[in-house]
């Protein structure tokens, strides 16, 4: 079988000392960031596709019941009931059989757990101009859960379609060749944000859950063509208003290629999605805490717990400097528990000054556990531990 560009790119040997460095904003890391960890996982997916197909129509139930009353501890009928028959628990089921299962189920999960309702948003309102669900050309896109704590937004989206094109798709993707393929506003300000792919679902529906980071919000400033951080004013409590639109949709197989070595495409269609929907700040269960432990430099200030996540002020030394003389100053960094076992990072927002010393907010998915340690180590194939600072959670 002939291979594809992929294929053949594998044994290309390259330089990267011919190629010029550039510094990319945080938010332009994200998106690609982002972007390899789609290609990743679609990876995966297609490597295990074929074995897929022979089990998981016959497990799918009982890969439902087990996530009910086991692997997860959802001992509650109705609250299983109502987070498997949501947007949420098609996420979960989507997942089961990839290599990123628990990192997903685990998230979908917490989050599904205290997501809102966004027709209960919109109902404690009582006020006109909001958009839940949007239709044009055979499309029809809706938003349906949200979960704000004030350091992430995350909303969850379904499409729906009569249009055989998209409707026989993998997935549905929200990217063009030239022009910006959608873009948000939160309070009537632009953002810079990543909108995930939708999934197809058992049910023929295509899915998706999308994170919005509230902790270093960017805006793009065309006059400069750069990305430019912006204050969106939230306070505690306050209702943020989402304004969403898609212009363009296009069906893809994750396993087909065409000759340039692209995904198959199934459909593309252009048009116009709005979506203008409210979110509670909610930080009822915010919960900070002093921790002010230090290790070799590194200072761990404080603590924040919310409904599902943790967040973490921590002060950083330059590390080109000794005794770590990391040239990039970008060690390895994470929150381990008890056990060994690192907390799934959710978000980050970091202040770098002109010495190289920083003051960062780390943001890991958290799920009660009382005991953990904020970890550092050199991103190299040594892996030397620099730091490992433990304290526990009230």
């Amino acid at each position: 079988m002939a291979k594809n560009i992929y294929g053949l790119l594998n044994e290309v040997e390259t330089d990267f000392k011919e190629y010029e460095e550039i510094e990319l904003s945080s938010k332009e890391k994200e998106r690609h960031k982002q972007r390899i960890l789609m290609e990743v996982k679609r990876m995966e997916k297609r490597k295990e596709n074929k074995k897929r197909k022979v089990w998981k129509a016959a497990a799918t139930a009982a890969a439902a019941c087990v996530i009910a009353v086991g692997a997860f501890s959802i001992v509650n009928p109705v609250q299983a009931e109502e987070l498997f028959g949501n947007v949420f628990g098609k996420l979960i089921e989507n997942a089961q059989g990839d290599k990123y299962e628990q990192e997903d189920t685990e998230r979908y999960k917490k989050i599904g757990e205290n997501a809102v309702a966004i027709q209960e948003e919109v109902d404690k309102r009582q006020e006109e101009g909001y958009i839940l669900t949007a239709e044009n050309d055979g499309v029809s896109i809706s938003v349906s859960d949200v979960y704000c704590d004030g350091y992430v937004l995350y909303y969850t989206t379904t499409l729906k379609t009569d249009r055989e094109d998209l409707a026989n798709a993998d997935g549905i993707i929200l990217e063009k060749k030239t022009g910006e393929p959608y873009n948000i506003k939160v309070n009537g300000t632009d953002i810079v944000d990543v909108i995930r792919p939708f999934e197809r679902s058992k049910d023929g529906t295509f899915v998706a859950v999308h994170q919005m980071d509230l902790m270093s919000p960017h805006s793009v400033d065309l006059s400069k063509g750069t990305e430019e951080p912006v204050d969106l004013g939230i306070g505690e409590n306050d209702t943020v208003v989402v304004d969403w639109t898609v212009h363009e949709l296009i069906g893809q197989l994750w396993d087909s290629w065409d000759a340039q070595g692209e995904y198959e495409s199934t459909g593309d269609i252009t048009g116009e999605w709005h979506l203008r929907f409210p979110v509670t700040v909610d930080t009822s269960k915010n919960q900070a805490f002093d921790i002010n432990q230090e290790e070799n430099g590194i200072l761990v200030k404080r603590g924040v717990k919310t409904k599902a996540g943790l967040v973490l002020e921590v002060e950083l030394p330059d590390f080109r400097n000794e005794p770590y003389n990391d040239k990039y100053n970008d060690p390895e960094i994470g929150i381990k528990d008890s056990e060994g076992n690192y907390l799934q990072w959710l978000n980050q927002q970091a202040d770098l000054r002109e010495d190289g010393t920083c003051t960062t907010q780390i943001m890991v998915l958290y799920d009660g556990q009382k005991d953990l340690s904020f970890h550092v180590s050199t991103r190299d194939k040594y892996q030397n531990e620099i730091a490992d600072i433990g304290f526990q959670v009230p």
